[in-house]
């Protein structure tokens, strides 16, 4: 076989070798190795000369160390020409009775019968240094040696080609240095057309642990099988605008809103959307809400104070305490309303703690707080200079542990005081009315309904209010008659809302002065009054403004009453003739004057 080109040699003459032998170079072979595995080998080619073969420098015969036949290849002609000669024999014996062949060539055989190769010599002389390589696996050893180029070399002889080395394929020689600089080089025996393929044992390779996922992969595994999420397109308005929608939510609406994600939380959390708390229900823990709204608010300075709070209503928290009401008086110093419903355990202490620390306060609703018994400054202001409160509204419904010296409390702190209900106070009587004139000097509404103890006597004392007053409200007094009645009318002419409903010792005389002097009159309540169809007549002739007015229970009026109020009061809005002796004559007269009219009746014919 020739050399690395694949090509088969020619002597100088142009002559293939062995061209004019016998036909055994058209014969291949199947060599039998130690372990019965065929090798495919190539035809024999004759015996070449090595002194007829050109010099790689020149043309003339010489000796060429790339082009010699290399160890395979002698091997081959070797074990081809003693084959050759076999087969040359007639064939003489039964086929079916052909003896085993012999046992394969050894190489000591070969070397000796020709000791002084060149081949033989130089692959000696690679084995001594190291430098060459060894022959091809499969003449030796039948088992797999991975190759040079990183394949493994089969069980069986697959021919030529597998000697040839492959140009592309890299050399573990020539790998860069761990070190830097250029690999080491290893001096060439041979020009790199002619080189034979040297298979070379690469050293164990550590196991390399595998790079960890990034984060986008862990993504991508945790949300695998998922819809991906879709920008809605409420996240691109901008910040200011979702603000101001939000500005319409209540508390509740907003902690629920905190809850969706990250920059809902962060919005619902700016101090400018809570400039109102709003809390009820009975199981609502107002001190731990309070404690937790007011954290927050204050999350990005901790300790300071929340000055956008202005409006607080807790209605209805049953389970509101002290602490809880102080510690929203010592942080929201800027509250000017407050609505405490139905807490009944709110006490005069935390109650004055808001007060002092809130001079502000504008709007106070202690509705139904039965151990609330005065509005008074907290001792430790007391002790410096004296104060007076900015209270416009105080509602003291249902406390049934109002005083008249509590009540002179109140007034002398709150000299601004224009709303003032004490509804169902028990404890009132006229010594407390008294004080409300002298300090209250601008009361626009006051109500003491239901306060038994309140005779004709307060009326007199209310009468100084003059024509600030314009609500009034003495429902259920029983001892209120037609002269306190007309001492309120005469002063305070400009009266809107005249409530005497249950005073049963109101009768005409008191209506005729109302009617004459509170011409300016809108809404009139004489229910279970003694008023008859001449009181209703007056009424409607000097009040024609008149929007409500309710006989609930008055059993002296009749139709003729009736109708004097639709034909002069076209104006009326609302008309209740509950539990009244007038017919459907009377209510077909009402809406055929009143178009607007809303009558409350308890006649189931009336339509």
């Amino acid at each position: 076989m020739g050399a690395g080109n694949g090509r088969p040699l020619t002597d100088t003459e142009g002559r293939a070798p062995g061209a004019g032998q016998s036909q055994d170079s058209d014969i291949s072979l199947s060599v039998i190795s130690t372990d019965c595995t065929d090798f495919s080998a190539s035809p024999p080619r004759s015996r070449r000369d090595p002194s007829r073969q050109q010099s790689p420098l020149g043309a003339g015969p010489g000796p060429r160390i790339a082009a010699l036949p290399s160890l395979h290849d002698i091997v081959e002609d070797v074990v081809g020409g003693a084959l050759s000669a076999e087969l040359r024999r007639p064939l003489t014996m039964d086929p079916l009775s052909v003896p085993a062949p012999s046992p394969p060539f050894d190489m000591a055989t070969v070397a000796a019968a020709l000791p002084g190769h060149p081949g033989l010599v130089r692959a000696r002389a690679d084995a001594e240094t190291g430098l060459g390589g060894r022959m091809s696996p499969s003449v030796y050893n039948h088992k797999l040696v991975p190759a040079a180029h990183g394949r493994a070399s089969p069980a069986y002889d697959l021919g030529y080609h597998t000697l040839v080395a492959r140009p592309s394929a890299p050399s573990p020689r020539q790998q860069p240095s761990p070190w830097g600089g250029e690999p080491p080089q290893t001096a060439a025996c041979y020009p790199a057309a002619a080189m034979p393929s040297f298979s070379v044992r690469e050293p164990p390779r550590p196991p390399q642990l595998p790079e960890p996922p990034s984060s986008n992969e862990l993504i991508l595994t945790m949300f695998k099988g998922k819809r991906t999420h879709k920008p809605a397109p409420f996240d691109r308005l901008p910040d200011e605008l979702i603000l101001h929608i939000f500005s319409y939510l209540s508390t509740n609406e907003l902690c629920f809103c905190a809850r969706v994600c990250r920059r809902w939380y962060f919005l619902v959390w700016e101090p400018q959307l809570w400039t109102s708390i709003t809390l009820t229900g009975e199981t609502t823990g107002a001190d731990r809400a309070l404690r937790q709204i007011v954290k927050l608010l204050c999350r990005d300075t901790p300790g300071t104070l929340c000055h956008t709070v202005e409006r607080v209503e807790l209605n209805g928290c049953a389970r509101l305490t002290d602490r809880g009401l102080s510690l929203l008086a010592r942080r929201c110093p800027q509250l000017r309303h407050l609505e405490l419903r139905g807490c009944a355990n709110v006490s005069n202490q935390a109650l004055f703690e808001v007060v002092t620390n809130c001079p502000g306060l504008e709007h106070l609703d202690v509705t139904g707080c039965h151990r609330i018994t005065c509005i008074d400054f907290s001792s430790e202001a007391l002790a410096g200079s004296e104060r007076q409160l900015c209270l416009q509204y105080i509602d003291l419904t249902d406390c049934h542990s109002l005083t008249d010296a509590g009540l002179q409390v109140i007034v002398h702190n709150c000299p601004q005081l224009q709303h003032l209900y004490m509804r169902r106070c028990d404890q009132l009587t006229d010594l407390g009315i008294r004080h409300v004139p002298s300090y209250c000097v601008s009361l626009r509404e006051f109500s003491i309904s239901d306060c038994s103890r309140v005779t004709d006597y307060g009326l007199h004392e209310l009468a100084r209010l003059g024509p600030t007053l314009r609500y009034l409200s003495v429902a259920k007094c029983d001892r209120v008659s037609d002269a306190g009645v007309k001492q309120v009318a005469r002063s305070c002419y400009k009266l809107r809302y005249l409530n005497v409903r249950g005073c049963e010792a109101v009768s005409d005389a008191s209506m005729e002065v109302v009617a004459r002097c509170c011409q300016r009159l809108r809404a009139l309540d004489i229910g279970k009054c003694d008023v008859t169809d001449h009181g209703l007549k007056m009424l409607s002739q000097n009040c024609p403004n008149l929007k409500k007015l309710s006989v609930k229970s008055c059993e002296m009026i009749s139709d003729a009453g009736i109708k004097f109020i639709a034909y002069y009061c076209r104006g009326l809005q609302q008309l209740n003739i509950q539990d009244s002796p007038v017919t459907l004559e009377g209510y077909r007269t009402v809406k055929k004057y009143c178009k607007r009219c809303i009558i409350e009746h308890t006649n189931p014919g009336f339509y």
